[in-house]
């Protein structure tokens, strides 16, 4: 079934650009696209730094974090989004309209979780209307991302560079799993700076209940070790580990004035295992009258 399409409307650019690769900062690669914003487009504001710390080729974590970021910013920005592991190769340049904003990335699935997470998102196929400064075939950020987005940021509408397209290459991404007995698995997919480990599950999985307790209802076990569901961090004693939800609305693991990552022994692709307490499954037996 096709996507639903919202009427075309004009662009609006705030003058604001969005940078999310895997180039690091000890190269200047992230530098260099960055000049070429400011040199291509005279009415640029401000380029914004969401990351340049996605590891080297990971479009799972890039497409991650660009998709729990980019509402945050006003509408009108252009976000650029590089990790492209076939960089010079077949696969095309994605131009993504969202509420407002406009985002660019390639088409390898690190756009795909913002697009189907926005029912009205209006994806293009960049074409041989898009600018092209330079030849390289390694370093398209420069040559290609930021001198489309420029243009973008100068007012050119989204359509002047690509047709509407329903195809996309979709990311294969682990899913949280409820089993008949009420517990719900959910998998390590990110590790921030802090070693707080991120999972896949949306908090509101365990809070549909409702009710300002319903952390209580829940207990957190990875492999031999319970952990209880706090609201904050402040909520635990120093070293303790806990789970909470985190400002990406996922259920995470950390560890108070520590790393969840070191004192667990977890990374990524870790197994957690969110069950009822022993309480509440007791609630649900007796209003089942069981």
């Amino acid at each position: 079934m096709a996507r639903p399409q919202p009427p075309p409307r004009p662009w609006r650019p705030s003058g604001l650009v969005s940078l999310l690769t895997d180039y690091g900062l000890d190269d200047p690669y992230a530098g260099i696209v960055r000049g070429v914003l400011h040199r291509d487009a005279p009415h640029l504001r401000d380029v914004i730094d969401l990351t340049h710390g996605v590891p080297p080729g990971d479009v799972g974590t890039g497409a991650f974090l660009l998709e729990r970021s980019w509402s945050h910013f006003p509408a009108g920005t252009v976000h650029v989004a590089v990790v492209d592991p076939g960089v010079g190769g077949e696969r095309a340049i994605l131009i993504v309209e969202a509420r407002g904003h406009v985002l660019l990335g390639p088409d390898n699935g690190l756009l795909a979780p913002l697009i189907e997470s926005e029912p009205l998102a209006l994806v293009r196929r960049a074409d041989e209307r898009a600018p092209v400064r330079g030849a390289s075939a390694t370093f398209h950020g420069r040559d290609r991302f930021a001198p489309l987005a420029a243009r973008l940021v100068e007012g050119d509408p989204p359509a002047s560079f690509g047709e509407r397209s329903e195809a996309w290459v979709r990311l294969e991404r682990p899913a949280p799993e409820r089993s008949p007995d009420g517990r719900v698995t959910a998998e390590v997919i990110h590790v921030d700076r802090f070693g707080n480990l991120i999972t896949n599950l949306p908090f509101q999985w365990l809070a549909e209940a409702g009710g300002p307790e319903w952390r209580a209802r829940w207990r957190c076990r990875v492999g031999t070790e319970t952990l209880p569901l706090v609201r904050t961090y402040s909520d635990a004693p120093e070293g303790t580990a806990v789970a909470l939800v985190d400002s990406y609305e996922r259920l995470e693991l950390a560890v108070r004035d520590g790393s969840a990552a070191s004192t667990l022994a977890l990374g990524r692709g870790a197994t957690v295992v969110f069950e009822p307490s022993a309480g509440a499954a007791g609630k649900r037996r007796k209003k089942g009258g069981a």
